[in-house]
């Protein structure tokens, strides 16, 4: 992963805490029942992995609570970066079109699927997405750096922003504390909502043709886990937590895909996870997992903000209740 750097180290604890914040909120909407099976599955399998990881000395001096949040923010990165892969996925095997850079449309892809799910697991995922790009805006400022304004993605700090922008865009009344948190200007909040209609009427647009029929077979979608490497525990983890499972269902349920895909996952001696048109497989490696878990523990766990944070959070939470 590739300013404010004191600033953006207290906003990362806020926004990291305020899915807690949100704990008990009442949703005018249902969501779909398989969504909450499915974020039901997910939420399971986190909790089942961190018992999993209760020895492991990467995070042996964690306390309980800490070692849960460092599973539940890896793997909400990796499950928002499977989403943006797959975003591409749609994008070129189904011939999409894309009015801009194919990097922002993989992103709103994959908020905008996370927010259809509608459920308190979706929504906790998109905020440890966003904590995970203001953290990995402020490793790269830790360590000298540079900014790639030439590059094909846009600034870390910009996509966890347009995350917290779709949010409040979808729904102002539940997400503007996590916008106001975010330091977002009230006008921006407004013009969110222009930027949530665009990106959600886009994607249901293109996708229309490609929705499955409940009579239509599914495509199959598979998931290989190949040699662990030095990480058999990341290995294990990802395994109980089923989170590719989970993406597979989903995606061969919702749409009509004219090739099978994979979800070829192995260590591969560097931290990568990206899609491949001409293989047909998305690329996940166990060291991408695992630099997502030293990203938290080096700069999500260890700056003087995280008290203050705290302290404000609890203000938030009583004013919720």
């Amino acid at each position: 992963m590739p300013s404010r750097s004191v600033n953006t180290c207290a906003l990362l604890f806020l926004l990291s805490g305020f899915a807690l914040a949100q704990t008990g909120r009442s949703d005018t909407a249902e969501p779909a029942k398989e969504d909450q099976i499915r974020s039901a599955r997910f939420q399971a399998g986190v909790d089942k992995a961190a018992s999993l990881l209760e020895k492991d000395p990467r995070l042996g001096k964690l306390t309980h609570d800490q070692r849960k949040q460092d599973v539940e923010f890896v793997a909400g990165n990796l499950l928002f970066a499977v989403l943006h892969e797959m975003g591409h996925a749609h994008i070129q095997e189904m011939g999409l079109p894309v009015l801009g850079r194919e990097e922002d449309a993989a992103d709103s892809y994959a908020v905008t699927t996370l927010l259809r799910a509608g459920t308190d697991v979706s929504h906790d995922v998109l905020i440890y997405a966003a904590e995970g790009w203001f953290l990995g805006a402020i490793r790269d400022q830790k360590e000298n750096i540079p900014l790639a304004f030439y590059d094909e993605h846009g600034m870390d700090k910009q996509r966890a922003y347009e995350i917290i922008c779709l949010m409040v865009g979808s729904d102002p009344d539940k997400f503007s504390d996590l916008a106001n948190m975010a330091k977002m200007p009230e006008d921006r909040q407004g013009s969110c909502a222009g930027d949530y209609s665009n990106a959600t009427w886009s994607w249901e647009t293109v996708l229309k043709t490609h929705l499955r029929a409940p009579d239509q077979p599914k495509q199959k979608l598979t998931i290989t886990y190949g040699p662990a490497g030095d990480y058999p525990d990341v290995a294990d983890a990802m395994r109980a937590i089923g989170m590719l499972e989970i993406v597979a269902d989903a995606e061969a349920t919702r749409y009509v895909w004219r090739r099978p895909m994979t979800f070829d996952v192995k260590s591969c001696g560097q931290p990568d996870l990206h899609w491949n048109l001409q293989t047909q497989k998305i690329l996940v490696c166990y060291e991408m997992a695992a630099d997502f878990g030293q990203l938290y523990r080096d700069y999500g766990l260890t700056n003087d903000a995280f008290k203050a944070a705290i302290a404000q959070l609890g203000g938030v939470a009583k004013q919720k209740k």
